[in-house]
């Protein structure tokens, strides 16, 4: 087989399939019976809860399906865009600067787009506007750094945490471009060395709150976007069917052992490009699939940035749905609408585009040196924040913050209440990382009450739901334990901060606890 490039037509197919993948994933991932996705973090059960309900739950294949691999969309995206940008730079070279200039007319207005279109959803579905919280989250997002602060590349809209990926890659690809079509695959081979180094770093080196934090950035997904890059500097070379085999084999493992995970995104790209030109010779490619993805291809970007914040009204209504059948159709529903407000969001894009257009940087020397600072001033940026993680997610002692806290006596949380506290700890002083752990027994006093959900709280920096794992039955009660990881962001202070864990009764059941405690170390 031998790669033959793609033209215009081919990458908004691609782009079309790719964003059809991440739309329905992100509608079918929060509707039961979702398995989850190995996307920021990874673990087995995953796998085995998708073929154990594709088993027991037929009907349930597209959610099921969407919601395991749909993410892989987003490579598929990085991808194109590496292939993209180097066929643009062969045929019409440019400076760093006026490259980044070009590309942040095209990324700024996206943002600006998706951004106004999510301000007035939640006015129009919640009766208000956005809060201090979401308006100081999308200023991390309008200086695309949310991804380099924990707990913020999701926050808002979570579909967004691309926008600074992107902006990332944009940075360095006039640096890559040189080096790729100096060194070619070597070149290739040493970026995917040193990113997959920082990813074993971040992931099981140090301390595990990071592993969302490394595949949000540059060094999580630099391989596909270079994967891209140097196949456009190979067009008309033949592709050894040796390396579509490993890929397969590598995406397999990926998904069961924590060890071939990271590799997974890349394997799947490479199964994507042989896949392709495989298809390239089906007549069905020009036609009734081709002309449709092809369409979805050219408003990809505008379907991206505005269809994360729509999908609670439907949630809400395929949940209540015994049926697969309408859950499947509710979900193409959710993509219906997601179309429809893309088209009129189009329409402010290309003209917001069109303004900045107008705009013309004239290349000079200021301009150069102005470009040499910023990227220099971002690259020491992105490594001081890097090394500021790296510093503080080292293991240490794990020395006690403050005693134990014990609630020995038993507790009840009532039908009617939404949260119960479990405990509540002040903090004197800032602390960089923080080990949460804790336990409590717990009984239902309603047959079908389900497992308790346990939330912690710190004001403004961490809302999130933890993991339960079941121990053993001690009359009548079931053991629980929760561990949790904190890594403060850089530009956060945990003094004089709260930390609260309550119960959170999201099904409206009674249950009767005792024995809780938790601990904090650092």
């Amino acid at each position: 087989m031998t790669f033959s490039g793609y033209s215009k037509r081919d990458t908004n197919i691609i782009k079309g399939f790719a964003i059809l993948c991440i739309v329905l994933h992100n509608y079918f991932h929060w509707l039961w019976p979702s398995p989850g996705e190995n996307e920021f973090d990874f673990a087995p059960e995953r796998i085995q809860k998708l073929f154990q309900t594709l088993g027991a739950e037929p009907g349930e294949w597209v959610n099921l399906l969407f919601s395991y691999l749909g993410h892989y969309g987003v490579q598929l995206f990085i991808l194109i865009s590496g292939f993209g940008l180097t066929v643009s730079m062969m045929h019409k070279p440019r400076t760093w600067e006026s490259f980044v200039v070009v590309r942040l007319k095209k990324l700024y207005p996206l943002l600006l787009v998706g951004i106004l279109v999510c301000f007035f959803g939640k006015i129009v579905m919640e009766g208000k506007p956005f809060g201090p919280y979401e308006w100081t989250e999308i200023g991390y997002k309008l200086l695309f750094i949310h991804t380099l602060i924990p707990n913020s590349g999701l926050s808002v809209n979570g579909p967004w945490w691309f926008f600074a990926l992107i902006f990332q890659l944009y940075l360095l690809f006039p640096l890559l471009f040189r080096w790729i079509r100096k060194g070619g695959w070597i070149t290739f081979a040493c970026v995917c060395a040193l990113c997959y180094g920082l990813i074993f770093l971040f992931r099981y080196v140090l301390t595990d709150c990071f592993g969302e934090f490394v595949m949000q950035n540059a060094p999580g997904h630099l391989p596909e976007f270079c994967l891209g890059m140097v196949l456009a500097c190979h067009e008309g070379k033949r592709l050894h069917p040796l390396w579509l085999v490993l890929a397969v084999a590598v995406f397999c493992l990926g998904n069961f052992y924590a060890l071939f995970y990271p590799f997974t995104f890349l394997a799947l790209s490479v199964i994507a490009v042989f896949a392709y030109e495989g298809l390239k010779s089906l007549p069905l490619r020009k036609h009734w699939i081709g002309t449709p993805l092809a369409y979805f291809g050219g408003i990809s970007m505008t379907m991206f940035a505005v269809h994360g914040y729509f999908r609670t009204p439907l949630l809400l209504f395929a949940v209540s749905q015994h049926s697969p059948w309408r859950r499947m159709l509710s979900g193409f529903y959710y993509l219906l609408v997601v179309w429809a407000i893309a088209v009129a969001a189009k329409l402010l894009y290309d003209f917001l585009c069109r303004q900045l257009d107008r705009i013309v940087i004239r290349e000079n020397k200021v301009t150069r040196v102005l470009g040499i600072v910023f990227s220099w001033a971002f690259g020491l940026f992105f490594a001081g924040v890097l090394g500021y993680y790296i510093v503080n997610g080292v293991p240490s002692h794990n020395r006690l913050i403050t005693e134990p806290i014990q609630m020995t006596e038993s507790g009840l949380i009532e039908a009617g209440s939404e949260y119960a506290k479990l405990a509540v700890i002040d903090f004197e002083q800032h602390y960089p990382t923080l080990h949460i752990q804790g336990s409590f027994e717990t009984h239902s006093l309603d047959t079908l009450t389900p497992l308790p959900s346990v939330v912690m709280n710190i004001s403004e920096l961490l809302w999130i739901r933890l993991e339960l794992p079941k121990e053993n039955n001690t009359d009548g009660y079931q053991t629980y334990r929760f561990n949790y990881n904190f890594q403060c962001p850089f530009i956060k202070n945990l003094r004089g901060k709260e930390l609260n864990i309550f119960f959170w009764n999201e099904h409206k059941g009674r249950m009767e606890f005792k024995n809780a405690k938790v601990e904090l170390l650092h």
